[in-house]
């Protein structure tokens, strides 16, 4: 196999970075993107997902771009059968649309947050989630990305061209602070209700778990909590959020740089913005 040097990520970024810029302006002009051409339990269900027409277009686009890059020797798109490709040594994970049902239910106005979510790893297979060499998030609705680039064993994020660090604000306050929690599934809701109770704040949740991590990354939020985070999504966020000196780990306090990744799998998270918010939220959980 082919050895994949740190060096070359930062052309490997501007690549993935303009595939997805192209994939968005495309998405534009698509006027019938918001229809349903799947039909599974519920958008976000992890076994027979609804998908839109937007979902396979740029899911196909994507693939499509990725795979020609000799780098890219695998290519795992959400919904669409894997493509191997020529040997290179990377494998590229692509949720292509994070948050369908917020970009179907636009209903004419900018709407709640839809992104594309594509990370890089610098093996193609039994990967953990430290191999990230390149994510990328883009907010579908703007002009706004999240990348994170691997340069010599160092990790750095940015956000529209800017390094990125992840709010130094402590301890918790949900009266000035954004504590982002998933609310899909009803087992982390009732947790979050029970590890939150009898404090108001701003615990929310808007729909892209990419985007959300992402808001971790660059200091919108100061954490991100899950019981079942798809891995779809989590190669990207645990990046972004290292990069940006916060902290990636599980609801036993592990940090994930050495956990297995599994496109379809799913994992317990916390991302916060620095140790003292994580071990905040890691007392709460085990509270309630």
């Amino acid at each position: 196999m082919v050895q994949w040097h740190d060096k070359q990520n930062v052309t490997l970024t501007v690549q993935v970075k303009k595939l997805v810029n192209d994939a968005r302006r495309l998405l534009v002009a698509l006027t019938d993107g918001h229809e349903i051409v799947r039909q599974g339990d519920a958008f976000g269900d992890t076994a027979r997902d609804t998908e839109t027409k937007a979902d396979l277009f740029l899911g196909r686009f994507l693939q499509q771009g990725l795979a020609a890059m000799p780098c890219v020797g695998r290519v795992t798109v959400e919904g669409m059968p894997e493509l191997i490709g020529t040997g290179g040594p990377l494998w590229a994970c692509v949720d292509p649309l994070d948050g369908s049902l917020n970009y179907r239910m636009r209903c004419g106005a900018i709407g709640l947050p839809h992104a594309i979510c594509v990370t890089i790893f610098d093996r193609v297979h039994s990967a953990v989630f430290d191999d990230v060499v390149v994510a990328v998030v883009a907010d579908l609705r703007s002009n706004d990305m999240w990348w994170s680039c691997r340069f010599f064993d160092e990790r750095t994020s940015f956000l529209n061209g800017r390094p990125i660090t992840a709010s130094s604000a402590a301890p918790l306050d949900l009266g000035s602070q954004i504590v982002i929690g998933e609310m899909y599934y009803p087992e982390n809701r009732e947790r979050l209700v029970r590890a939150f109770a009898g404090t108001r704040g701003w615990l929310r949740s808007c729909g892209s778990a990419a985007y959300e991590m992402a808001l971790v990354a660059s200091g919108t939020a100061v954490a991100f909590i899950s019981d079942r985070q798809k891995n779809h999504e989590l190669g990207a966020g645990y990046a972004l959020a290292v990069g940006a000196k916060g902290i990636a780990r599980d609801f036993d306090g592990n940090v994930l740089h050495t956990r297995p990744y599994h496109f379809n799998g799913q994992t317990p998270v916390v991302l916060s913005a620095n140790q003292q918010i994580a071990d905040q939220i890691a007392e709460r959980l085990r509270r309630g």
